[in-house]
């Protein structure tokens, strides 16, 4: 048994290490958001180089035959806006707070006019295009939100954005569209939009990791059209005017236009959307989403403490009864069958269920999911800093080392440490045993446990160990008190 049980345990091991390397090269590189005291003087002749590492600057086949080498970019608002004259549209466009270009494209553009002159202007929170026969086009930003205007009727469909599939498969994952009618969102993955018209939308846009375009609500025609891995989505007729939320998935900021839905957390939604207004309400107190995430975490195990208070009384029943349980194992160790039902009696003398210490489990993994589907989007923390964490999206990557070590990456990660140490005192303290085989399935979680998380956000990596914490301060106080027990 203990040697199936090493065999399984090696196996596992192996593939965590697999994952945990393919995880460390290919997970999003989050950029750190700009300063926000960056003057517009400043960020006008500096932006090109800050962006130019810019995750998504994958390229993209351009709607034109030839695009100018060296595009007007100036700072609107809450852009940074890269424009062009011929053409008259917004070929890109990034966000000042987070530092980091998006990857809507091609806003407002008339495949019809791509070799079309225009002439700029930029007046106050507007950029103004003027035809040589005096028609115009305005591009104007309002907080989050971008107006397009038209002198004239355009005669042809106008290009809402354009987006990329992008070149990293797990940021894959993050993309999605979606559109609106009679209320019920639909979402579709990239790798499935193909050519279609789609009639009687409310709104429709586009979504990555942290970020969100949307048309206002309204009534809409469009047509997407699919070439190798970019999607154009068009304005079918096209509209003189028409207004597009541009920035983070935040409810707050998405909510006054109707566009709350737009945010989605999988399976366990619900209990995403009370997690984050906890985080939101504890943030609004301490104005520290470090210290907003152990709070909640705190409250998340207050919810779930009668179940951790059952787990902890079936376990220490168990280890109660384990010399029992050796006995019968050393007794019938060539006879399972026989040792099965000796242990159910054993368990039904003494009233315990042997999967007791599984409860708190069950309750904690629907809050664990939704969790990791919200931190993995909570655009919130993005760039955030809390003790040694520079940005709680990312590994707390406390330093790093002098050269990239195999299957750990560049960074020493200590929070993931901190959680393997920590499980292991807890079982030591908690459960002292000495069968082999509790030993080695309490080195493999800790081993686990150590190695998913390696890579994953700081924020998720900071709630799992203070959850882990404040369990094993309740069961070692537990575990302080002597008890004998009997059957009933």
């Amino acid at each position: 048994m203990e040697k199936r049980l090493l065999y399984t345990f090696g196996v596992t091991l192996l593939f965590l290490i697999g994952y945990n390397f393919v995880v460390s090269k290919y997970f999003p590189k989050n950029i750190p958001p700009l300063s926000p005291d960056n003057s517009a003087a400043s960020m006008n002749t500096t932006v090109a180089q800050e962006l130019k590492t810019n995750k998504n600057e994958e390229k993209i086949e351009p709607l034109v035959p030839a695009q100018e080498a060296d595009l007007p970019k100036i700072q609107i608002g809450n852009f940074i806006v890269t424009y062009s004259e011929r053409g008259g549209y917004i070929t890109k466009i990034a966000l000042l707070k987070y530092g980091e270009d998006l990857p809507f494209r091609n806003i407002g553009f008339i495949p019809e006019e791509g070799t079309k002159n225009f002439s700029s202007s930029i007046v106050d929170n507007k950029i103004i295009f003027t035809a040589a026969n005096g028609g115009k086009k305005e591009f104007i930003f309002e907080g989050y939100v971008l107006k397009v205007n038209s002198s004239s009727l355009p005669q042809h469909p106008i290009v809402l954005f354009s987006d990329a599939l992008s070149s990293n498969m797990l940021e894959q994952g993050y993309q999605e569209f979606f559109f609106a009618r009679e209320n019920d969102i639909q979402r579709k993955n990239f790798k499935k939009i193909k050519d279609e018209t789609i009639d009687g939308l409310q709104f429709t846009g586009s979504r990555n990791q942290y970020f969100c375009i949307s048309l206002l609500p309204g009534q809409y025609n469009i047509k997407a059209k699919k070439s190798k891995a970019e999607v154009d989505i068009l304005l079918v007729p096209s509209s003189a005017q028409f207004s597009l939320y541009i920035g983070p998935q935040i409810a707050k900021e998405l909510k006054p236009f109707g566009l709350e839905g737009v945010i989605n957390y999988g399976f366990f939604h619900s209990i995403g959307v009370i997690l984050v207004w906890f985080l939101h309400l504890f943030y609004s107190w301490t104005k520290n989403w470090g210290i907003s995430i152990i709070l909640m975490t705190t409250l998340v195990y207050i919810v779930l403490f009668p179940f951790t208070m059952q787990s902890t009384k079936a376990m220490k029943k168990m280890a109660l009864i384990q010399p029992e349980l050796d006995k019968l194992k050393a007794q019938y160790k060539d006879n399972l069958p026989k040792l099965q039902k000796e242990q159910a009696e054993l368990f039904k003398k003494y009233k315990i269920n042997p999967l007791g210490g599984c409860l708190p489990f069950v309750f904690q993994m629907p809050v664990f999911f939704a969790l990791l589907q919200v931190f993995l989007r909570f655009v919130e923390v993005k760039g955030v800093s809390f003790l040694w964490i520079k940005d709680l999206t990312l590994p707390d990557r406390l330093f790093k080392f002098p050269v990239n070590i195999p299957f750990v990456g560049d960074y020493l990660n200590i929070l993931p440490l901190l959680m393997v140490a920590l499980t292991l005192i807890q079982q030591k303290v908690t459960t002292p045993s000495t069968n082999k085989e509790q030993k080695s399935m309490a080195l493999f979680f800790a081993v686990f446990m150590g190695v998913m998380f390696y890579n994953f956000s700081a924020c998720l990596a900071l709630y799992w160990f203070i959850q882990n914490l404040l369990t094993f301060a309740y069961q070692w106080k537990v575990s302080r008190v002597k008890q004998n027990y009997s059957p009933a």
